[in-house]
């Protein structure tokens, strides 16, 4: 499970990033930028959203709302012992429309019909399977009436196969104001809750992502086979060293790869779990001169460890899954790219709470444009 999901998350990162390499030569040869100068640059691509807004995560009472760099939201609900959701995701600007997702692992697997009541009326949709996910039912373009159930009803239940699940609308109001503020809803047809008479029109148009662009890709000939005293002596390598069996595991499962004419990409294995295997990635010359730790940008802390990460020599990235727990419903998901001078955040998905919720729904936190 673990691999198919990565490699769709990867493939998917890949068509994202695909034609990014106008007026890169250049910079895919340049040798690797001093570290204060790259980590300013790295700082500057995150920070400079060009929208005016950041993302924000917010809970309210048993709900919680996120909203990324661009305004697109997502606000969702928990089943009972955490068993399941209910989620309502709407993009920035006039035209956008809201869509539900419903499910929980508490209803049969192979379910071909999840009913959705809230205060005993039913609202369809279709069904989606994911992999060998638990089925999740989806309604596009939700209506008033769903919305205003989702926002003020008393009681929601998912059923299936005789099976029922009960989910939280304890907080849905508050989430769904917030958006609607955020988004410059209030007041107009398009609200989630704040409704009025103002066209879809008087909406704000969705913000622009900011511009990213990735180094052109580069062969990958003449890799050293050995690790430069520079980049094994730097204190992170030496802490991943620590507690990879005294360095065992770094001698033998490191990896490198060519990211221009003298500028190396290390990664080093820095500990394992059930699930979870960490990596810290290293930037230098061929010699190992100027080897420095790479510290990674999110739309939360930096960090300078990634997980159940790897790099794509084809599209100059680092995709990274870091899973909550071992079914892999909650965590982060996120794409680096390399600029030429460091890997810069190119888009990111976050779920912070576990409940069932495939990677395919999560929350966007993070989005660029190339």
């Amino acid at each position: 499970m673990i691999l198919m999901r990565m490699l769709a998350f990867s493939a998917t990162a890949a068509a994202l990033l695909a034609g990014c390499n106008e007026n890169k030569a250049a910079a895919s040869s340049a040798p690797v930028a001093p570290a204060e100068d790259a980590a300013t640059a790295a700082k500057a691509v995150v920070a400079e959203t060009g929208t005016g807004f950041t993302s924000e995560t917010k809970t309210f009472r048993e709900w919680t709302a996120v909203c990324d760099n661009v305004n697109n939201c997502t606000a969702y609900g928990p089943a009972a012992e955490n068993s399941g959701f209910v989620m309502v995701k709407l993009d920035a600007g006039p035209d956008a429309r809201p869509r539900v997702h419903a499910g929980s692992w508490s209803l049969p697997s192979d379910a071909t019909r999840i009913l959705l009541y809230i205060d005993g009326r039913n609202y369809a949709g279709k069904m989606e399977a994911l992999e060998a996910e638990d089925p999740v039912l989806t309604i596009n373009n939700a209506s008033d009436q769903l919305l205003g159930a989702l926002a003020n009803g008393r009681a929601m239940t998912l059923s299936a196969g005789g099976e029922t699940a009960a989910v939280s609308l304890t907080g849905a109001a508050a989430a769904f104001l917030w958006i609607d503020e955020r988004q410059g809803r209030i007041g107009t047809t398009t609200a989630l809750i704040r409704k009025g008479d103002r066209p879809a029109s008087s909406v704000p148009a969705a913000p622009t992502a900011p511009r990213l662009t990735t180094a052109a890709p580069v062969a990958q000939n003449n890799l050293p086979k050995n690790m430069p005293q520079q980049v094994s002596a730097l204190p992170q390598i030496r802490e991943c060293a620590d507690v990879n069996q005294g360095g065992m595991a770094i001698n033998e499962e490191w990896s490198v790869h060519r990211l221009g004419a003298n500028t190396l990409l290390w990664s080093i294995p820095c500990g394992a779990g059930a699930y979870n295997f960490s990596q810290a990635y290293v930037l230098s010359a061929n010699d190992g001169a100027g080897a420095r730790s790479i510290t990674f940008q999110s739309s939360g802390r930096p960090q300078e460890i990634l997980t159940n990460s790897s790099f794509d020599p084809h599209t100059n990235t680092i995709g990274a899954f870091g899973k909550g727990r071992g079914l892999g419903d909650c965590g982060q998901m996120a794409v680096w790219a390399w600029t030429g001078q460091d890997f810069a955040l190119k888009e990111e998905d976050m779920m912070n709470n576990c409940l069932g919720v495939h990677w395919e729904f999560w929350p966007s936190t993070w989005r660029t444009r190339s």
